[in-house]
C-alpha cells in the first residue's frame, strides 16, 4: 500500500523560510525557527557588509549572533525522507492516488485507469504511456534530425562565412599593400617632378640674375663715361673765349661719336615666354591636380568617367567590320547595329572572319590614346560586347576572356556576367543598364564599362599589357534574334 504524503503542516517544516526550497543541512537558530547553513549564512554576511545594525531571525527578528546556529541532524532526516516519498508520488495520479499506466492524447498528459472512466476523458484517445511515449519519440527524433540538419547548416555557413571573411580580409590587405605601394611610387614621383620643377626655375632665376648683374654692370660703366662727358662739357661752357675756341673741335667730335642709349634688353622675349608660359608647359601643379580632384570627387559625379584622368576620352565612330562578321549575324546597312539571324548568309570565308563564334569587330583598331562608345543592350539574353585584340582567333573555339585576347561584360542566360579566366563571374546590379558605354584607356592598361544614363560603374579591367598592339571594338551574339546597336 503506498504511503500517504505528508500533511501540509510538515512540508512546511522542511522548507526554508529564504529560498523557499527544501532544506539543505538545516540548522535552528536559538529562536527555534529552522534555515538552510547556506541561506543563513548568507544572510549574516549581507546584514554586516551593509551594516544594519544587530543580527535578526528573519523570520520572527529575535536577535542572534553569527555563528550562534546549531545543525539540526534530525530535521535533516525528515526532510530526506520526505524528499523519497515525493519522488514516489510522482507516478501516481493526484486526484486518484493510482499510478499512471495511460496517455490521453487529446489533453496530452498521464492518466489512470479511474480517469480513463471519467467524463472528461471518455470520448478521448486514451493509450498506454509506453505506445505514447514511442509515438512521441518518433516525432522527437524526426524534430531531432531537422533540427541536427539546421545546425549542420548554420555551422556550414559559419565556416563559410569565416572563410569569406578571411578571403575578403586578404584582399582588403592586398589592396592596403598595393595602396601603399601606388602612393609610395606617386610620391616618388611627385619628388622627382618637384625638384626638376624647381630646378628648372632655379635656372630661370640664375639666367635673370646673371642678365640683370650683366646689364647693370654695363649701365654703371655708360652712367661712368657718360658723368665725364658731362663734366668735360661743363668745364669747356665756363672757359674763356680764347680757350673755350682753343680745341672746341675735338671736344665736339668725342661727345658726337657717343652711341645713343639703347634699349638693351637684358631679358629677352624667349625668357620671358618661358616663365609666363611655365604654368601651360608644365600641367602637373594646374590641370593634372584638377583632373585629380575630378577623379576623387567620382562618387558626387558620377556622369564623370573615372578613366579622363589626364585627358578626357575621345567618343570613337564604331562602324562594324563585315568582314569579320559571324556569317549569322546580319548588320544594317549604316553598319552601325547587329543582330542574330536564323540563317547563315553566303560569305566569303577569308581569314579575318569568325567561323565558329558569333562575333564581329569594329573597322577602327586603336594603338593609343582614350577612347569611348556607346552600345544599346535592350534586346537579348546572350550577349557580351568589350574590346579584342587584332590578333584573337578567328577560327574555331576561343574563351571570352583577357587570356583569349578579350575584355568583355555581356548577359549569360539573361545575367549579367563579366568575362573573366578561367570562368566568367556575375555582375551585381542595382539596375540593368539600356545603354552600355566602353571606355579603352590604352596607355593606362584598362577597359571599362558603366552605365551610359546613371554613370554607374558596372566592372573595370586593369592591369591589362596591351603591348604595342591593336584593340577593336568587340561583338558577341549568340542569342537568337539578339540585337545590338551603337549609338
Amino acid at each position: 500500500m503506498t504511503s500517504a504524503p505528508p500533511s501540509i503542516d510538515v512540508d512546511q517544516e522542511v522548507l526554508c523560510p529564504i529560498c523557499k526550497d527544501y532544506l539543505a543541512e538545516p540548522v535552528t537558530l536559538d529562536c527555534g525557527h529552522n534555515y538552510c547553513k547556506g541561506c543563513i549564512t548568507d544572510c549574516c554576511r549581507i546584514w554586516e557588509e551593509q551594516d544594519v545594525g544587530d543580527l535578526g531571525c528573519p523570520v520572527c527578528k529575535a536577535r542572534m549572533r553569527r555563528g550562534s546556529f546549531r545543525p539540526n541532524w534530525q530535521l535533516a532526516n525528515i526532510v530526506e525522507k520526505i524528499k523519497l516519498q515525493s519522488k514516489g508520488l510522482e507516478d501516481l495520479c493526484k486526484r486518484h492516488k493510482e499510478k499512471l499506466h495511460l496517455f490521453c492524447k487529446e489533453d496530452k498528459e498521464l492518466v489512470c485507469l479511474v480517469c480513463e472512466r471519467c467524463p472528461e476523458h471518455k470520448s478521448h484517445t486514451v493509450v498506454i504511456k509506453e505506445e505514447a511515449a514511442q509515438e512521441y519519440k518518433t516525432i522527437i527524433c524526426r524534430q531531432l534530425e531537422h533540427l541536427r540538419k539546421e545546425r549542420e547548416k548554420i555551422l556550414a555557413y559559419d565556416a563559410n562565412m569565416g572563410n569569406e571573411s578571411n578571403e575578403l580580409l586578404k584582399l582588403t590587405e592586398t589592396e592596403r599593400q598595393n595602396t601603399l605601394k601606388r602612393f609610395k611610387q606617386l610620391h616618388h614621383f611627385l619628388e622627382e617632378e618637384e625638384k626638376r620643377l624647381l630646378n628648372e626655375i632655379d635656372e630661370m632665376k640664375k639666367e635673370i640674375t646673371k642678365r640683370r648683374d650683366e646689364q647693370l654692370a654695363r649701365l654703371s660703366d655708360e652712367l661712368s663715361s657718360l658723368e665725364r662727358s658731362i663734366r668735360e662739357m661743363e668745364e669747356k661752357s665756363q672757359q674763356p673765349v680764347s680757350e673755350l675756341l682753343q680745341d672746341v673741335r675735338s671736344t665736339l667730335q668725342r661727345c658726337q661719336q657717343r652711341e645713343i642709349f639703347k634699349d638693351p634688353q637684358a631679358f629677352p622675349p624667349k625668357l620671358k615666354r618661358r616663365i609666363s608660359k611655365f604654368h601651360v608647359k608644365n600641367p602637373i601643379l594646374y590641370a593634372v591636380m584638377k583632373e585629380i580632384k575630378d577623379v576623387l570627387s567620382f562618387g558626387r559625379n558620377p556622369q564623370k568617367d573615372v578613366l579622363s584622368f589626364g585627358r578626357n576620352p575621345q567618343k570613337a565612330n564604331v562602324i562594324l567590320d563585315l568582314d569579320t562578321a559571324y556569317p549569322r549575324l546580319i548588320l544594317s546597312r549604316n553598319r552601325k547595329s547587329v543582330r542574330r539571324g536564323d540563317k547563315s548568309q553566303d560569305l566569303p570565308d577569308n581569314p579575318e572572319r569568325f567561323s565558329s563564334q558569333p562575333c564581329v569587330l569594329g573597322c577602327e583598331g586603336f594603338t593609343a590614346g582614350r577612347h569611348f562608345w556607346e552600345v544599346n543592350v535592350e534586346s537579348g539574353k546572350w550577349w557580351a560586347l568589350g574590346v579584342a585584340r587584332k590578333s584573337v582567333r578567328r577560327k574555331g573555339i576561343f574563351p571570352l576572356s583577357p587570356k583569349g585576347g578579350i575584355w568583355a561584360v555581356g548577359m549569360d542566360d539573361a545575367k549579367y556576367s563579366v568575362y573573366t579566366s578561367p570562368v566568367s563571374s556575375p555582375l551585381s546590379l542595382s539596375e540593368e543598364p539600356r545603354r552600355i558605354r566602353v571606355t579603352l584607356d590604352y596607355e593606362g592598361g584598362r577597359v571599362s564599362f558603366s552605365d551610359a544614363d546613371s554613370g554607374a560603374e558596372l566592372h573595370t579591367f586593369s592591369g591589362a599589357s596591351f603591348s604595342r598592339g591593336t584593340l577593336f571594338p568587340f561583338f558577341y551574339l549568340r542569342g537568337y534574334q539578339t540585337h545590338l546597336s551603337i549609338s
